[in-house]
């Protein structure tokens, strides 16, 4: 009996219930994060007279829209079918529509270009005939003249159907003009205006050709954007503004179930997210205040052929059409679009708690509330520390440096147990078992959460173990490693939002409720053993908050970590999370280790957690890839280069293999899997030889992960179905010391140019745009400028270009042999049937292992010095 009421103790009690509520919790939260609405059926669609979303409906269009497959710009599906398939849904709405309401709508075709000013990779985007579906919609009877402007693109990735990425909101888009033109609940004083646009995923040229083109652009008072990265789940509201909250508290009050947070908005912002929407070409081109929603969670099949109208389910709908429902009903009605620069007040922050509701308000009393908040928090710690002093008769002074050393080693611990989470991600990279969490979640907690526990508690326990004070009992110590974690949190509130980090508001949780149970122990006095229970009960509310925040933050980054890169540990990324997350989640909770006599049960329960997950991970469960759930990506083209001399003969040829990295498992498993890759070689040297390292690259930012960028030599060169046509026409000096050459190039849909200007040579003019951007990174020393040219409507006529370039030495000759700039064009063969691989890349692909998924295609490239 002894020996088992020496094991059965209250501290092997608390080391099962601890975690054991924790986990229950964060089902819990899970649980509410995945609880969608039934989808409403076409039989139940006259229940009520205002309206309803129709998920049903929704679905069979999206089963329409992708029965074609992918939908990639400039192919015959996107423009032909799906404009074809667009225009005639649209048309009978408008013939279904109430006499009340004018419905019009055409297909704009448009060509322009812009530029994107992305760090070292700037871009100028060139396109032709570009098709845009424009539908506008306004009473007869009561029309201020402003638009509300709803956007989703039609068009979607290489050999993706596209049924999430965009499908899933263009088919809502659909319903939502079906609701509004078929119910006359709303007098709607301004109109809507439907842009199905047929050009996003090529550098967002159908956004730009809208808002740059179109008549009705110019009465757009705001927006409202619609994309998605994922599959299922909820929409996020993930971007506002920016300055003008009155449209957050419109998404406030007539959203049915908000899901939306500044965190969210802060960190895509500060490009944390591999992803662009149309939301930057709509905010910065048409200077215009708008919201962004994307489906974001669990995004693996993203971009993948997998991305099918079987994922997307008739929950995931009914959520997304039931609030933006509510949402445009309102804005169509709302005051503030009548005129919009009335309401230009700043940002908003905001976050919705479990979804069941949004808290709201400007930055300005965001900045307010968290400096007072903090100002309070620290009173609080010297209101306690006098208290302390009263009750048990301590020097004030040995106080004050109890309470500062306390604080010197819980800002330790925290380092610690961020620390411990880092090492076991260099470890696990180190072994080869990196990602070992990308498909089995639950792996995260025990991998990097239950380190950084460790390192939390471990502080507290030595401090107290080998510093014995007489004149403070331990509840008393428990009570300034509270403080000391409180501090912390103050101070951090003060300074970020000092700093103008809205995202601070997530330390409101903490800080409200440790200075509410704070006040109350003030009260009756810290009575002994009470006071914990009341601490306790205020943990609650903060606990579920960040278990919620958890589930999303995972939720969302995980399945990125599987397309960004393989020079950096994605493990480090997920280390650092899961430390700020536990910090949040028990930073005020495990200090309570010093009131613990058996102290050996919580650390051998955190040990045991972690070496179980560990031994998990390292089993086949800990695979990171799945065949169909979430695949391995791959991007692999079979690439033609020519390069010629100054005087066109040609100076190298050859066709090879290109396979760009997507994440820290390439070319390793790829190369255990398909011996042929063992071969490959790192371009290397290829890079300083050739510009942009003689690859024609669909984007010129693959560039930036060159140096981890493998190739292999080809046998057989690729089979173009179209080919590339560049000739050089005339030269002429409009200018001493300026040459302006004409050049025609005719070939696929999409096409890039190179030009790099010779040291001592100036671009000051080409065909593309009005003024010459910046360059970005250079190469040897020279200028690089990148052009995205693309061609829509099938239309694959000529294009005559010219550039001009300026010697440094401007007076000076300029003689008809000098060379002058590298040419570099660049043809991308995308959207082709697989009859144009040749046998051999078609051979190489048939190896690839079951759970990869891979994008393969020709590409071409001929360089020139002119």
């Amino acid at each position: 009996m002894k020996l088992l009421s020496y094991i059965f103790t209250l501290e092997l009690l608390w080391c099962v219930l601890g975690p054991g509520i924790g986990i229950g919790v964060y089902f819990l939260t899970y649980w509410n994060w995945n609880t969608l609405p039934s989808g409403v059926n076409l039989a139940d669609e006259n229940t009520t007279t205002d309206g309803r979303f129709v998920a049903e409906r929704a679905l069979y269009d999206l089963g329409a829209l992708t029965s074609r497959g992918p939908r990639v710009a400039g192919s015959e599906t996107n423009e032909r079918f799906a404009v074809d398939w667009l225009y005639g849904a649209v048309e009978t709405v408008a013939r279904q529509a109430l006499p009340e309401y004018d419905v019009t709508y055409e297909v704009q075709r448009v060509s322009g270009s812009y530029f994107l000013d992305y760090d070292d990779y700037p871009i100028t985007s060139y396109y032709r005939n570009v098709q845009n579906l424009v539908v506008a919609i306004k009473r007869r009877d009561s029309f201020s003249g402003k638009y509300l402007l709803l956007n989703a693109h039609f068009d979607s990735a290489v050999t993706s159907p596209g049924a999430g990425d965009d499908g899933t909101m263009v088919v809502v888009m659909l319903e939502l003009m079906r609701q509004l033109t078929q119910h006359a609940r709303s007098p709607m004083q301004h109109g809507l205006l439907f842009l199905f646009n047929g050009c996003e995923e090529n550098t967002m040229q159908g956004a730009h050709g809208f808002v740059r083109s179109h008549p009705l652009a110019q009465s757009v008072a705001a927006f409202i954007n619609l994309d998605v990265a994922a599959n299922a789940g909820r929409e996020i509201m993930f971007q506002s503004g920016p300055n003008y909250p009155f449209l957050m508290a419109y998404y406030r009050d007539y959203v049915q179930r908000p899901y939306a947070n500044t965190l969210g908005e802060e960190v895509f912002q500060m490009g944390l997210v591999p992803s662009f929407t149309d939301y930057e070409t709509l905010s910065t081109q048409g200077g215009w205040p708008g919201l962004d929603f994307a489906l974001s969670s669990y995004g693996y099949l993203y971009h993948t052929a997998l991305d099918a109208r079987e994922t997307i389910s008739a929950g995931t709908l009914q959520h997304i059409g039931d609030n933006l429902l509510g949402l445009v009903r309102a804005l169509g009605s709302a005051d503030e679009l009548g005129n919009i620069q009335e309401h230009r007040e700043g940002t908003a922050v905001f976050f919705d708690f479990m979804h069941l509701f949004l808290v709201y308000y400007t930055e300005t009393t965001a900045i307010i509330v968290n400096i007072v908040l903090g100002v309070l928090s620290l009173a609080l710690i010297v209101g306690t520390l006098f208290m302390i002093m009263r009750k048990d008769g301590a020097v004030g002074s040995n106080i004050l440096f109890e309470a500062g050393m306390t604080l010197i080693v819980q800002t330790l611990s925290i380092v610690l147990g961020a620390g411990l989470s880092v090492l076991a991600a260099v470890i696990f990279d180190a072994c080869g078992r990196s990602m070992s969490w990308f498909s089995s979640t639950w792996l995260l907690f025990g991998l990097y959460f239950v380190p950084c526990i460790g390192g939390l508690t471990l502080g507290p326990f030595l401090y107290v173990h080998f510093r014995k004070i007489p004149f403070l009992h331990d509840q008393g110590r428990v009570i300034l490693f509270l403080h000391a974690q409180h501090c912390i949190y103050a101070v951090l509130l003060i300074t970020l939002s000092i700093g103008g980090i809205r995202s601070a508001f997530v330390l409101l949780f903490p800080i409200i409720f440790y200075c509410a149970t704070t006040i109350v122990n003030m009260i009756i006095q810290f009575r002994l053993r009470v006071w914990i229970y009341v601490h306790l009960v205020g943990q609650l509310v903060p606990v579920i908050y960040f278990c919620s925040l958890a589930v999303t933050l995972f939720a969302v980054f995980v399945p990125m970590t599987g397309r960004s890169d393989n020079r950096s540990n994605p493990d480090l990324q997920m280390a650092l999370f899961a430390s700020l997350v536990t910090l949040l989640l028990v930073g005020l909770l495990t200090p309570f280790i010093v009131l613990f006599r058996r102290k050996v049960y919580v650390f051998g329960t955190i040990l045991l957690l972690f070496l179980v997950t560990a031994i998990v991970a390292a089993t086949p469960e800990g695979f990171p890839f799945r065949e169909r759930t979430s695949p391995q990506r791959y991007y692999i083209f079979h690439h033609q280069r020519n390069f010629y001399w100054p005087n066109g003969t040609l100076r190298d040829s050859g066709a090879i293999y290109y396979l760009h990295p997507q994440d820290r498992h390439t070319p390793e498993l790829l190369q255990s899997e398909v011996p042929e890759w063992s071969a490959a070689q790192l371009l290397g040297d290829e890079c300083e030889k050739e510009l942009y390292c003689g690859i024609p690259f669909y984007i010129n930012r693959y560039h930036r992960q060159s140096d981890s960028s493998y190739w292999l030599p080809a046998m057989e060169p690729p089979i173009f179905p179209e080919r590339v046509s560049f000739e050089f026409i005339s030269r002429e000096v409009p200018a001493p010391g300026r040459v302006r050459m004409y050049f025609r190039v005719q070939g696929p849909s999409h096409m890039s140019l190179y030009v790099s200007p010779l040291a001592g040579r100036s671009l000051v003019g080409w065909s593309f745009s009005e003024r010459i951007p910046p360059s970005g990174k250079r190469w040897n020393g020279q200028d690089v400028y990148f052009v995205n040219f693309f061609s829509g409507s099938m239309e694959l006529t000529p294009f005559t270009f010219y550039i001009e370039i300026e010697h440094a030495a401007a007076a000076g000759t300029v003689q008809s042999s000098d060379s002058h700039f590298y040419l570099s064009v660049v043809a991308q063969y995308m959207h082709h049937d697989r009859v144009y691989r040749a046998r051999e890349f078609q051979t190489l692909l048939d190896k690839m292992p079951k759970y990869a998924h891979t994008v393969a295609y020709p590409g071409y490239l001929e360089s020139w010095i002119f």
